[in-house]
């Protein structure tokens, strides 16, 4: 399974087209963590399924903050996915707030947006975070499709379960 992960696009749809068509292969579904729900509503990016979370800045738009949640879990590839934007979990500052939560929901992957910066790590058991977990756990942060370097991240999740966290850049 192959999931696209976008975030903070700030007007830039032409950017969230562009990273999905940069693909070899079709994603199975697009995540995106908010800061642009207008882009990526309004992006052509065909029949993807898309799952998207509000941003801070999303709130400003009374449409767009009832369209979509701050938080969500969904289960892909036999995973459990936990994402949000990140502000209410102050990740510019720390991050073992938001992965806190992420291990109290049960996720294998959490993922956030908000700082702009691209970041991955995977959690074993025993971690600088001081949380004690009792499986792996992935942190994954896309970076900023709108902004310079138009990061985007894929996760790849194999037949055996393994995941593969990775980051493209746009030209």
């Amino acid at each position: 399974m192959e999931l696209l992960v976008l975030s903070d696009s700030h007007g830039r749809r032409d950017r969230i087209e562009e990273s999905v068509s940069l693909q070899i292969k079709k994603p199975d579904a697009v995540i995106f963590l908010g800061d642009g729900l207008k882009d990526i509503v309004s992006a052509d990016i065909g029949d993807i399924p898309t799952y998207c979370v509000c941003g801070n800045c999303d709130t400003l738009n009374f449409f767009f903050f009832f369209f979509a949640p701050t938080e969500q879990n969904l289960i892909l590839g036999e995973k459990r996915i936990f994402f949000t934007h990140g502000h209410k979990y102050g990740v510019k500052s720390a991050l073992s707030p938001l992965i806190c939560e992420g291990v109290a929901r049960g996720a294998d992957i959490i993922l956030f947006g908000h700082t702009h910066i691209p970041f991955e790590k995977t959690l074993l058991q025993e971690n600088e975070h001081g949380i004690n977990t009792d499986k792996e756990i992935h942190v994954f942060n896309p970076g900023s499709i709108g902004e310079y370097p138009y990061s985007f991240g894929v996760i790849t999740i194999d037949r055996c379960g393994r995941v593969l966290l990775s980051h493209g850049t746009l030209k």
